[in-house]
């Protein structure tokens, strides 16, 4: 500090040209895996059709499996047999329950039982599921003078196949709204199936609300918005409809659970001035990068501990001295926390 025509000044000291240096106090977490066992279930464990020549294509069934798992995995289904359809072959499963669609054609099988496995590998787990088809009336055929030939005009009906069959959002109260999902809508059985989509919920948005599938896939977009939703658990459901469909409706339920605001602290301290005449420390806060309000004023301590930090932001702070003559000094170096 130095004195110019009655005036106090403050001068550098050192070479950052500040005069004192703030530092964060951190709390390092040291986080440990934990390894989690795959526990899947699958329903049906088994799988039985019944075919004719009048009727070879029974309805398709559904297989519904779930993984009780934080991370996702990936997974694929399969059957081993010719006459034999899975639908969809692959996908990504965490907490929700994923579903498959299998379907059976004995267009061309003798009368008897046939036997099967449709297998599903999750992560490294593998499911395998035992599918009998047993074919009565012998094979389908039509007859024209002394030709025969196998018949393979059939009619077929829509059906609705949604994967996953549920969702779940999460995310805090006033904070960053979660990602959104998708879901397919896919149709299984053959045909064109006209589609609507409907879902009551304010806080509930879909990218597309209606339209036709034949053998495509189509993806859905599924978003909400928490703004002004306070903490708490939102239940809706997602309806599809489809006019001929062999199983419409069909409902996706959705969870959208708000926890409420944490807050958290930060502890701040600072080396102190090596001018003689300072009578106090201002710290500044704010939740952006040099943009801060008013400061606190700590008296001479050269620690602090900030509290009522709202979870999920970035706090950014800064000290400055002043001294006996009302003069404050240039801000410190800039140190910020995120609040978890």
């Amino acid at each position: 500090m130095t004195q110019t025509n009655g005036h106090t000044s403050w001068q550098s000291v050192g070479k950052t040209g500040r005069i004192f240096f703030l530092s964060l106090l951190s709390t390092f977490l040291f986080i440990g895996m934990i390894s989690e066992a795959l526990a899947t279930s699958v329903s049906p464990t088994t799988l039985s059709y019944s075919a004719s020549s009048s009727t070879p294509t029974p309805p398709p069934q559904t297989v519904t499996f779930s993984k009780n798992s934080i991370v996702s995995k990936n997974w694929t289904a399969s059957g081993n047999a010719a006459w034999m359809t899975v639908s969809p072959s692959t996908g990504t499963i965490s907490r929700q329950q994923n579903q498959i669609s299998v379907a059976v054609n004995a267009m061309g099988l003798a009368s008897g039982t046939y036997t099967g496995t449709v297998s599903i590998a999750i992560g490294g787990q593998l499911n395998a599921i035992p599918v009998t088809l047993v074919v009565s009336g012998g094979t389908a055929t039509s007859t024209s003078g002394s030709t025969t030939s196998t018949s393979t005009s059939t009619t077929s009906t829509p059906s609705i196949l949604l994967n996953p069959v549920s969702l779940s959002f999460s995310g805090t109260a006033g904070g960053t709204t979660p990602l959104a999902q998708t879901f397919s809508l896919s149709n299984p059985t053959g045909g064109t199936l006209t589609w609507t989509l409907t879902e009551p919920a304010s806080w509930l948005g879909l990218n597309i609300t209606s339209g036709t599938t034949t053998t495509e896939v189509d993806a859905i977009s599924a978003s909400v918005s928490t703004t002004g939703l306070a903490a708490g658990t939102y239940n809706t459901a997602i309806t599809v409809t489809a006019s001929g469909s062999t199983n419409s409706p069909q409902t996706i339920p959705v969870i959208l659970t708000l926890s409420a605001p944490t807050t958290g602290t930060a502890s701040l301290t600072w080396s102190p001035s090596t001018a003689t005449n300072i009578t106090q420390y201002n710290l500044y806060t704010g939740t952006q990068s040099g943009v801060y309000g008013p400061p606190v004023a700590v008296g001479l301590n050269t620690s602090y501990t900030a509290g009522n930090l709202t979870g999920g932001k970035t706090y950014y702070f800064t000290v400055t001295a002043v001294d006996s003559s009302g003069t404050e000094s240039l801000h410190s170096n800039e140190v910020y926390k995120t609040v978890q």
